[in-house]
């Protein structure tokens, strides 16, 4: 979620009454080696984040990875979300301690994405500038994603503080592109 200014129109639908601010959202799914696998957004601020997941289709794209993959495939999220064969949340209510240490563990996992948003904001502090962040004025949806895009660049050249403390190494850069490349050639071949 990053911090915008006042819009003049649509105003409400920005304004995120959690943070008290208005916002834009963005569903970033991080792999193991602190790379962005996906971004959607943006979303308005007031939306929920099972909205957001719903609109961006995630769960259906992964079932269709998964059977292409022939692989299991599991994505752990927001508890927000609902429960799907592809995606997984900490339990809710009652837990048992086995639950109760499972929600901990992973709960380190999904501090990773905020690390990665963190990790934008200091690499490029226009995604971060409220100032610049106006609705309808200028293309701030696009910057957010080529930051994303560059993030993953800048991951895979000096790593991050996920690969650090997840013992993960991330792509080279030039098995990074020829990664991004095949996928570009796949969209392109549907």
């Amino acid at each position: 979620m990053f911090t915008i200014c006042r819009p003049t129109v649509g105003q409400e639908a920005m304004y995120n009454g959690w943070k008290r601010q208005h916002k834009v959202k963005y569903q970033c799914v991080v792999l193991p080696n602190f790379l962005i696998g996906d971004w959607f957004g943006p979303a308005a601020g007031r939306a929920h984040d099972s909205q957001v997941l719903a609109d961006s289709n995630l769960v259906a794209r992964l079932q269709g990875m998964r059977g292409r993959l022939d692989v299991e495939l599991r994505v752990y999220g927001d508890p927000a979300y609902p429960v799907h064969d592809v995606l997984l949340r900490a339990p809710k209510g009652r837990m048992t301690n086995a639950m109760e240490a499972y929600a901990t563990l992973m709960s380190h996992y999904r501090e990773s994405v905020e690390w990665v948003f963190g990790k934008m904001g200091e690499l490029w502090p226009f995604v971060t500038d409220v100032r610049r962040k106006t609705t309808g004025s200028r293309a701030t949806s696009k910057e957010d994603c080529v930051a994303a895009l560059l993030t993953n660049y800048h991951t895979c050249r000096y790593g991050g503080v996920a690969n650090r403390y997840f013992d993960t190494l991330p792509p080279s850069m030039s098995e990074y592109r020829a990664m991004y490349h095949l996928h570009l050639d796949n969209q392109n071949m549907q």
